[in-house]
């Protein structure tokens, strides 16, 4: 799969031929094909007649359908792949945050659970010392599971920088 820029506001038919390489025999049934797989990778452009400048295009590989050399249209351009960067460690910097503050108000809740004026609070209330320890330990798992998807984010994000860099690269930057 690659990743273009349109240079100039463009048609998805003037699209799909300057990025597939159709055989003479089934061109239109393949030209059809590309298209409906163009609109399924790019779900951004809709239905629209004319695709605007600047747009960022997914091509997708079109089982039996070569990608045509692609010399006319550019790839991702450095400026993208910089936006993208600065996009992905935000995002990083974000779930870090996140993860902070929930982990700040779990911690919250179980030093209130362990309060003495809480516990002496709840002491003339049977029903509610149960709920206090059924409360501690759902918050306990929480942290725990708060922690394993902050890490599976994290090397989810870790993979997507690495991807970036080797967009960059393959960019020619």
């Amino acid at each position: 799969m690659k990743f273009i820029t349109l240079q100039t506001k463009t048609s998805l038919a003037d699209l799909t031929s300057q990025l597939y390489a159709f055989n003479a025999a089934t061109a239109d049934a393949e030209a059809a094909q590309a298209q409906v797989a163009l609109r399924q990778a790019n779900p951004q452009l809709g239905k629209l007649a004319t695709l605007p400048a600047g747009a960022l295009v997914v091509v997708p590989d079109v089982p039996g359908v070569n990608t045509a050399p692609l010399s006319s249209v550019t790839g991702v351009s450095a400026d993208v792949i910089a936006q993208l960067q600065q996009v992905l460690a935000a995002a990083g910097t974000l779930l870090n945050q996140a993860v902070t503050n929930q982990t700040q108000s779990a911690e919250t809740s179980l030093s209130l659970i362990k309060n003495r004026a809480v516990i002496n609070l709840v002491k003339p209330l049977p029903d509610w010392q149960p709920r206090l320890a059924q409360i501690a330990s759902q918050t306990k798992i929480q942290m725990t599971q708060l922690n394993s998807a902050k890490t599976t984010q994290l090397q989810g994000l870790a993979q997507l920088g690495k991807d970036l860099g080797s967009l960059r690269s393959g960019a020619g930057t």
